[in-house]
């Protein structure tokens, strides 16, 4: 399967795409030329000064937040679609589990 959105997203459509791409693959590597597209200096510093206190973001957050900086998103919006990314792992941990007979 092809990633054809564009390197930049712009349009909640191309957003929605990526997203359900990653779903689809399970791959976050997904995200990260936006990320390296839409990320600029100042954002980079800030993640950096995350990173360094332990709060760092994984890709998926970091692909979010880009999102709502360039305003495709509303903060309500990421965090609506943070909120399925968590009840998505949740499920994949429940599926482990199950596997693992735990």
């Amino acid at each position: 399967m092809q990633n054809t959105a564009p390197d930049v997203i712009t349009t909640r459509e191309q957003a929605e795409a990526v997203i359900n791409r990653f779903y689809k693959t399970g791959d976050l590597h997904v995200f990260s030329r936006h990320c390296q597209a839409m990320i600029g200096e100042s954002h980079r510093g800030s993640l950096a000064i995350m990173r360094g206190s332990g709060n760092e973001l994984g890709p998926f957050e970091e692909f979010l937040s880009a999102l709502e900086n360039h305003g495709v998103l509303t903060i309500d919006e990421a965090f609506e679609l943070g909120d399925r990314y968590i009840a998505y792992k949740r499920s994949i941990c429940a599926q482990e589990d199950i596997g693992t007979g735990l």
